[in-house]
């Protein structure tokens, strides 16, 4: 079978489907309408959650080293309260100030869910010597009189090592509450449900019940005079969620409106609003669904289906509608203007869904395990797209009655062609580049250049902090906290020394001591440090009488063993936090500011080059933490970004050499497709944009967008030459006929994409810019050097006097 035969066969299958779909109109809807049911019923298992277990699959190396960590330590995930009271003397160690301090950790305690532990000034654990022991109590336990004894209480906090910092600032001006959760993100749905009767939305789940709960009680009338700082684990992902819940509610109707709008503006006629935005909305439901039914999750990069699904999935409903419009207006006949239509946009149709859906499912070998599932799930709904688009779609324009007067269809062809504006713009873009071919290469060919150089300039980066906006409280909040007190980021190193009391031993103990030194030398990253070495050496100091210079490590096993047995004996409850159950395992958390990964990434190259160095040999140490984590996600984007566009090119590109039986007009057709994405990304190399876990997108979804355009084109464009036999003339007449379909689709998606703009998050309005920015420049190199390519290099084959005999649809 050749060439012409394999696109006739298609053709010749669509024009059957738009048929059948047209007598069968009533089927069709009904089956729509139970697709939609199954769908919606899926979609209702979707839940939302953005912890770190959506990006890694349980047997990665850092996260299963991450999962021991918790296993032996409990949940890491916190809320961390900082507070100052400015109106007040002394702060936080106002003896009024306290007593609501006081206050609000028993509410605390009391009232919200989820929670293991309240930590503050009011009831840490503190130590202090007593005859032949220690005594521990909680700091306020006997609470004082007066503001001079509350005083002489805080020079005293002050002087342990192991609560400024973390409790109480240097300067004593401002102090936190920590709330320890018993549950984390990842936890399966019925431990982390608040009311079992309550179902599961987030609105029912911890963290999002936990962190409201919170909140509510921090806004209480009398802590008015406060100044809370909320961050930590569980109101970052509270505020994710919330976030992605609400763009995508939005954003997605936001999106809609104004796609509604745009193709009104371009149909002027409802049928042309209404069926697309109907085959899109299905679309959207049926990847929704597709999430649930595979017990995935809705997370962050879940925010950007809505507007790319809404934006890519109306392309084939637009040029279909355009089609549409022009046959009707010629035969006034809506099957056979359907049918016609089907015959010849079906076929690049298909081929554009195929490919675009190609460009999604290429970065399911994403490493990523959150960017593998948004492959399958984005590529089902395009598949979705278009088979709505030429059965569900066909039961629209079949609404509507018949015109036979001669002047309304002439007056009608002509406005379904653009108005007579278009039709000399598309033929002044086809003169222009008959005209200046050799001019439009070589000027690509520059920005070609300057984009690849821009590319060398492109780094790997991301900063958690910065995806959230400016304006939202909860990054302020962060950042606020990382500069006061220690930093709520936690880098962790584990020290296994492989036996039962092994952490015990003092050249152990200095092993942790010489690293948590070394790390706290790493100030521009590392705000604070904490392990068990500083609970030794806080019980060492107390036990002579809070002499600093017996803030040390004891000498001997047996004084070591010695003093943790004391500790426990006395009540004390905190070597949980720092060592497993056994003795065997111990902690080093480094508390890190909220920076971008590469300078943790540097930080931890900096720390294991000195282990290299000076190696650990009393323990088996590895790196856990969510700034580990943060390294690792910065080793796969670099690895998800080369194989993604690599995949999704040669996906693509081996398609488009099948679907047109050449490899040279294949070829030919992916470097337009190329230049808008080397473009993007050579400007983002020499802006210093980097590529994180979201702009790491753009590249594969990009040229599979991008490439949709360019197979309605070339489709059109070969079939016009084998009619007329001339390239310049085909051109023209190709121009002319998708042209405004193609300028339609691209304005779509760019307006689509720049309602990203709106979002909360400041990485999905880059995502958005980057996006639009791309589409626009394929556009202008579908129009330009597509058509300069194909007049210079003739794929199609020679020119003749005479065309082939293509049969008319």
């Amino acid at each position: 079978m050749n060439g012409d035969d394999y696109i006739e066969r298609l053709s010749s299958a669509f024009e059957r489907i738009g048929s059948w779909s047209y007598d069968h109109r009533g089927t069709v809807l009904a089956a729509s309408l139970g697709v939609l049911a199954l769908f919606v019923l899926a979609a209702s298992f979707a839940r939302f959650d953005n912890s770190f277990e959506n990006y890694f699959d349980t047997d990665d190396r850092v996260y299963s080293a991450y999962n021991r960590y918790r296993d032996d330590f409990g949940s890491d995930e916190t809320s961390y309260i900082l507070y100052e009271v400015p109106g007040k003397p002394h702060g936080p160690w106002n003896l009024e100030v306290m007593r609501r301090i006081q206050q609000l950790t028993e509410t605390l305690e009391e009232e919200v869910p989820f929670i293991s532990e309240v930590t503050s000034l009011a009831n840490v654990e503190f130590m202090e010597p007593v005859d032949g022991g220690l005594e521990i109590f909680e700091l306020l336990e006997d609470f004082p009189d007066d503001q001079a004894a509350l005083l002489e209480i805080r020079d005293k906090v002050l002087l342990k090592p192991l609560y400024v910092g973390g409790l109480v600032s240097e300067d004593a001006r401002h102090a936190a509450v920590i709330i320890e959760m018993e549950k984390s993100s990842v936890d399966p749905l019925d431990e982390i449900r608040f009311d079992p009767a309550g179902g599961d939305g987030f609105g029912n789940l911890y963290p999002q019940v936990t962190y409201e709960k919170i909140e509510e009680i921090l806004a209480r009338p009398e802590y008015s005079d406060f100044v809370f700082y909320h961050t930590g684990d569980v109101p970052l992902n509270a505020v994710i969620n919330l976030v992605t819940a609400s763009d995508s509610a939005k954003l997605g109707g936001i999106t809609f409106l104004l796609i509604a709008l745009t193709l009104l503006f371009f149909f002027r006629r409802p049928i042309g609003v209404v069926g697309p935005l109907a085959v899109v909305a299905l679309s959207l439901t049926v990847s929704i669904g597709t999430i649930g039914l595979l017990g995935w999750n809705l997370d962050l990069v879940f925010g950007m289906l809505p507007n790319l699904l809404i934006a890519v999935g109306v392309a084939d409903a637009v040029h279909i509608v355009s089609e549409f419009r022009s046959y009707h207006s010629k035969l006034g006949d809506r099957r056979e203007a359907v049918r016609r239509t089907l015959y010849l946009v079906g076929p690049p149709c298909l081929l554009t869904s195929l490919t675009t859906a190609a460009g999604f499912a290429a970065m399911a070998i994403a490493p990523i395990k959150t960017l593998a599932h948004f492959a399958v799930y984005a590529a089902v709904g395009v598949l979705a797209a278009f088979a709505l688009s030429v059965t569900l779609l066909v039961v629209f324009l079949s609404l509507g009655r018949r015109r036979h007067k001669r002047a309304t269809i002439d007056r009608e062809l002509i406005e379904a062609k653009g108005g007579r504006f278009f039709e000399r713009a598309l033929r002044a873009v086809a003169d222009f580049d008959v005209s200046r071919r050799w001019g439009i290469i070589v000027f690509f060919f520059g920005v070609f250049v300057i984009s690849i150089i821009g590319m060398t300039r492109l780094r790997v980066d991301s900063n958690f902090m910065t995806d959230f906006s400016e304006e939202m409280r909860v990054r302020r909040d962060t950042e606020y906290a990382d500069e006061v007190m220690g930093g709520t980021n936690s880098f962790v190193y584990l020290f296994d020394t492989g036996e039962p009391d092994g952490i015990k031993e003092p050249a152990v103990l200095r092993e942790i001591e010489r690293l948590q030194l070394e790390a706290d030398q790493q100030a521009d990253v590392v705000r604070k440090t904490f392990s068990i070495v500083d609970l030794i050496k806080d019980i060492n100091q107390t036990f002579h009488d809070g002499d600093t210079s017996y803030y040390v490590l004891p000498e001997t096993r047996e004084l070591v063993a010695q003093y943790l047995l004391v500790y426990e004996m006395s009540g004390g409850d905190e070597l949980q936090d720092y060592i497993s159950s056994d003795y065997a395992r111990a902690a080093l958390d480094l508390r890190c500011k909220w920076v971008e990964s590469s300078r943790i990434d540097r930080m931890a190259d900096q720390l294991q080059d000195y282990l290299t160095d000076q190696p650990v040999r009393t323990a088996e140490l590895s790196a856990t933490g969510i700034g580990a984590l943060w390294v690792q996600l910065m080793d796969y984007i670099t690895q998800s970004q080369l194989r993604g566009f690599l995949a999704a090119f040669s996906v693509i590109t081996l398609l488009m050499c099948l679907l047109f039986r050449s490899l040279k007009t294949g070829l030919l057709s992916m470097i337009p497709n190329l230049s808008p994405v080397i473009l993007t990304l050579g400007v983002m190399g020499w802006l210093g944009i980097p590529l994180s876990y979201t702009t790491l997108l753009v590249a594969p979804v990009a040229i599979g967008i991008a490439v949709d355009d360019t197979m309605h084109l070339v489709t059109r464009y070969r079939y016009e030459f084998m009619r007329s036999g001339h390239y310049a003339q085909a051109l023209a007449l190709s121009l002319n006929d998708v042209g405004r379909a193609l300028f339609i689709t691209s304005a779509v998606l760019v307006l689509g994409f720049l309602v990203s703009l709106l979002s909360s998050m400041d990485s999905q309005a880059t995502f958005g810019v980057l996006l639009a920015s791309t589409i626009f420049v394929a556009l202008v190199a579908n129009f330009l050097l597509l058509p300069a390519l194909i007049l210079t290099f003739k794929p199609f084959g020679p020119e003749s006097d005479s065309a082939s005999e293509l049969p008319s649809p």
